[in-house]
């Protein structure tokens, strides 16, 4: 995490026209660097709202994952009824798109470092591929309970 995490955080909502925010996400191991699936997940954080909901994109969804240490105001998360716990997988785009009826979803450019442990245990192409697979199944409607088969817990 940032040392300025919380002033970023603040700084960020202190525009009430913004609802949520997140980090670019590096994914790190003490050997590696994912500089290649840290491109894909900062370039999907807008390309997918814009090919999936092109006319909600330019209201102002960005689609954020955990990973990105998503933030938002209590009231605002409470308000809109927070993450769905029936959903097995996609738990935080669903919240983003409920989220943007209180404002905008914004990046921080700013990084923060998470875990590579899923990309590691499935290698490289296949986590593209599955990233790729479960946000186009998504996009266009696929029950989050379908793709989560396609998910496996790596712990």
């Amino acid at each position: 995490m940032p040392d300025d995490l919380i002033q970023v955080i603040e700084q960020t909502l202190a525009d009430p026209k913004i609802a949520c925010g997140g980090f670019i996400s590096l994914m790190t191991s003490d050997q590696n660097t994912r500089w290649g699936t840290a491109l894909h997940h900062y370039l999907k954080t807008y390309y997918a709202p814009l090919l999936f909901r092109p006319h909600l994109f330019f209201k102002g969804l960005r689609l954020l994952f955990g990973d990105q240490v998503m933030f938002c105001r209590r009231t605002d998360f409470w308000e809109c009824h927070g993450f769905n716990e029936m959903l097995p997988i996609m738990e935080d785009g669903d919240l983003c798109l409920r989220l943007l009826q209180r404002g905008k979803i914004r990046q921080v450019n700013r990084i923060v470092q998470t875990s590579d442990r899923r990309v590691a245990g499935w290698g490289v192409w296949k986590a593209t591929a599955i990233y790729i697979y479960i946000g186009v199944l998504w996009g266009v409607g696929v029950s989050a309970t379908y793709l989560k088969q396609f998910y496996e817990d790596i712990r």
